[in-house]
């Protein structure tokens, strides 16, 4: 009895197996493996004691790594007596080199471990394409990110939407789809997706749209403004797209405006004065984007103050003063107010050269309606020469007209001649424009000879000539001269009468200048002031004109 006891005790000992565990890969081995996907195989060899009790030791492997480390082989990655089963290590996405443990566990404490170390991953990275143009209304697509790496969208423009998706992390080539919105504004604009690999060695890539414009996304209300003499103040609205940047600025002084530059819709306050000149024209320009190639203009327009009257008081002689009646090809000096510009304005010639023109500084002298040949003009004076056509009229009505303006009309006699000398001192009286014979002006200091000398006397109002002058012509020095032949010319100096050899147009000066060379008499009274006096049919010239006879 006691024997089966003590064999009963010593059974449970002799059942006990102890197990061998033998790994290939052996404990501690490091496996080096590229940026790819790659395997291998593990084999776990056991033996048992008692022999043929090998199913009695189980085994147990695992990784530190499940996220990239996979096995294959017995399920639940666990198994009994000899096995094999297979590791599988995902493509490196990442730039970095990473590692894994892969270990086997058994009964009685058996452990076993190897290394698998992965290279990193040398990235490729690009977009297709780079670029796209859309048209003012926006739309979809698609950029496609070419990679073997990690990549995320990092940034995009506020008026373009990415999938939320596409804002993670993604691994390997995939696509990108955006929404682009409708442009708003006049130029056109660009914008980005900006994606980003996690290479640190590669440059953030950036798929760069481009997207058109329309001149139609801004319009100015109203579209221009007529404003009051007095002046106002008033409101400019421009509409464009909200964001959509413009300037502002006045091409003249006299528009103020309240702004210089704004974005999206927006009222522009604007003050006028009153005008005190002439009717005026400016403009508010608004460029789109700030650009001047999308300039849109508002025009403001204010009428000016009412001229001024042209008011006409007199025509009289040009050389002598005399009033009451006037002659054809009469060089006349008309007064008055606002008879012409402030600073005296000279004679122009005209185009062809050999006439002077009939306006002058934008005044107009008018003979029956009729314009003349203006020498000058200014305010208060202006000179012209009567139309030789006023001939045998009794009257003419002469108005000036000075930018547009009319005078009023004032009535004039007309006569055959109506003779008055030229004065030194532009008065009609004292020193005659006298010439002596050697063409020196005569003077106290310069008098003439008597006896022999001829002298030129400067005149006009000598009427029509044969052969007729025209209106403002330039007298040629060449024959024949225009002659005041139609009635008789006379002169005295000193009371006597004065041989005269010529009387008709001064050569190279305008028609109307009327030139009279006469003998100085022998038997005139030398002195400083010997009177002259011309005659033209029945008309005489003024008393007071003097030569210096010596």
């Amino acid at each position: 009895m006691m024997r089966f006891l003590l064999i009963l005790a010593a059974g449970p000992l002799f059942a006990q197996t102890t197990c061998t565990y033998k790994v290939s890969p052996p404990d501690g081995t490091k496996i080096n493996i590229g940026s790819g996907s790659s395997s291998g195989i593990v084999s776990v060899t056991v033996t048992s004691m008692p022999t043929g009790r090998e199913l009695d030791c189980t085994s147990n492997w695992g990784t530190d790594s499940p996220s990239w480390i996979h096995f294959t082989g017995p399920s639940n990655q666990q198994g009994a007596g000899s096995l094999t089963f297979s590791w599988l290590a995902d493509v490196n996405p990442v730039p970095q080199q990473r590692n894994a443990t892969i270990y086997v566990t058994g009964i009685g404490g058996f452990y076993s471990r190897f290394s698998v170390v992965q290279a990193a991953t040398v990235c490729n990275f690009s977009l297709s394409p780079a670029t796209t143009t859309l048209a003012v209304g926006g739309g979809s697509g698609t950029v496609q990110v070419n990679t073997n790496c990690q990549w995320h969208v990092s940034a995009a423009s506020s008026w373009v939407t990415v999938p939320s998706q596409t804002l993670g992390w993604a691994t390997g080539s995939g696509p990108v789809n955006y929404t682009a919105d409708a442009n708003g504004c006049v130029p056109q604009r660009t914008g980005i997706i900006s994606v980003q690999s996690n290479d640190p060695t590669q440059p953030l890539l950036q798929f760069q749209i481009t997207e058109s414009g329309s001149t139609n996304n801004m319009s100015l209300s109203p579209a221009s403004a007529a404003v009051p003499l007095g002046g106002t103040d008033a409101r400019l609205i421009i509409n464009t797209g909200d964001g959509c940047v413009w300037t502002a600025f006045s091409d003249v002084s006299w528009i103020q405006i309240s702004s210089f530059g704004g974005s999206g819709n927006a009222a522009m306050s604007y003050h006028v004065p009153a005008n005190t000149g002439a009717t005026r024209t400016g403009n508010i320009h608004i460029n789109a984007g700030g650009l001047s190639s999308n300039q849109y203009l508002f025009t403001i327009t204010q009428p000016g103050a009412p001229p001024p009257p042209v008011q006409l008081t007199a025509v009289v002689n040009g050389a002598s003063y005399a009033g009451g009646a006037v002659s054809p090809g009469e060089i006349v000096y008309l007064s008055g107010t606002n008879l012409g510009p402030a600073t005296l304005a000279p004679l122009q010639l005209a185009s062809d050269g050999h006439s002077i023109t009939n306006s002058v500084g934008g005044t107009q002298v008018l003979f029956d309606g009729a314009p003349a040949p203006v020498i000058y003009a200014s305010s208060t004076q202006v000179s012209a020469i009567v139309p030789y056509a006023t001939a045998g009229k009794p009257t003419t009505q002469v108005q000036v007209q000075y930018q547009g303006t009319a005078s009023n009309t004032v009535p004039v006699a007309i006569q055959a001649a109506s003779p008055g000398i030229f004065t030194l001192d532009a008065t009609g009286l004292g020193g005659g424009a006298i010439l002596n014979q050697d063409y020196s002006v005569n003077s106290p200091a310069r008098p003439a000879s008597r006896g022999t000398e001829v002298i030129a006397i400067y005149c006009t109002g000598g009427g029509v000539t044969n052969p007729a002058n025209s209106d403002g012509a330039i007298t040629g020095s060449s024959t024949p001269l225009p002659l005041l032949v139609t009635q008789p010319v006379t002169v005295t100096i000193g009371g006597l009468n004065a041989q005269v050899v010529y009387a008709g147009g001064a050569p190279g000066e305008i028609a109307g200048l009327t030139q009279i060379n006469a003998i100085v008499p022998a038997g005139v009274t030398p002195g400083r002031a010997a009177p002259v006096v011309v005659q033209i049919g029945t008309f005489q010239s003024q008393n007071g004109v003097t030569l210096a006879v010596q």
